[in-house]
């Protein structure tokens, strides 16, 4: 597989884009946690539980400050403590191929997390990930500058928010941006790459359309070239 003239592997491409997919996944789910804690502390107590049974987790806790504790640190799927050593491992296999500030950044969250497991998790501690976070998910989404192998990066993002975005507010019109995006990123990465057309209603159906576009992209190792940016 070419990109920019250097070929990667199949295999450095998959991480690229699940380091995207993880990156976007942790950055999404603080802002939830967040903003669900508002509710659990003083609305309604059940509102975290209703937003993990969204992502397919079962979650329990005691109270708004143990909820973001297991959010963080729980042991399921979707805690932010798992989702980021992922996206570090991921990362660690391509670091030849990343900035930097952004491997520097997801680093210092990695070991701030370890550090803190049986510390109090406060909702200030969370925003500051976010903004961290945020300063990743800039610096690999820009292309001005960037290798072509960011693309794959970029796939992972868009995916990611289109699936966080269909699970937890089950809106089908609130994804077409993200759509349009993917459609045309992956048509960068592989010009036989058909755009994908979400047509049905049913959320099942167009989730697994969306998460298969990865495959749809690498399928053809002949095919799959960087294009111009533009």
């Amino acid at each position: 597989m070419m990109t920019n003239g250097v070929a990667i592997s199949l295999n450095t491409a998959q991480r690229l884009y699940w380091f995207g997919r993880y990156v976007q996944r942790a950055e999404t789910l603080l802002r939830e946690l967040v903003n669900s804690y508002d509710y659990v502390i003083d609305r309604d107590v059940a509102d975290g539980e209703k937003l993990y049974a969204k992502l397919g987790v079962e979650l329990h806790y005691r109270n708004a400050l143990d909820f973001l504790k297991q959010g963080v640190y729980g042991d399921h799927s979707s805690s932010i403590e798992s989702i980021i050593r992922w996206a570090r491992e991921n990362a660690i296999e391509t670091r030849h191929l990343l900035d930097e500030r952004g491997f520097a950044a997801l680093n210092k969250i990695h070991n701030y997390i370890v550090a803190g497991r049986e510390s109090i998790v406060s909702p200030t501690s969370l925003e500051e990930m976010i903004d961290n976070f945020a300063l990743i998910l800039g610096i690999f989404s820009s292309e001005l500058g960037r290798p072509k192998a960011y693309n794959f990066i970029r796939l992972g993002q868009y995916v990611e928010r289109f699936d966080l975005i269909l699970r937890l507010y089950e809106g089908l019109d609130l994804v077409n941006a993200e759509l349009e995006g993917m459609n045309a990123i992956a048509r960068r990465l592989n010009v036989s790459y058909q755009p994908l057309s979400i047509t049905s209603s049913d959320i099942a159906k167009a989730l697994e359309g969306v998460n298969g576009v990865i495959g749809r992209v690498i399928r053809d190792k002949t095919s799959v070239q960087s294009q111009s940016q533009g």
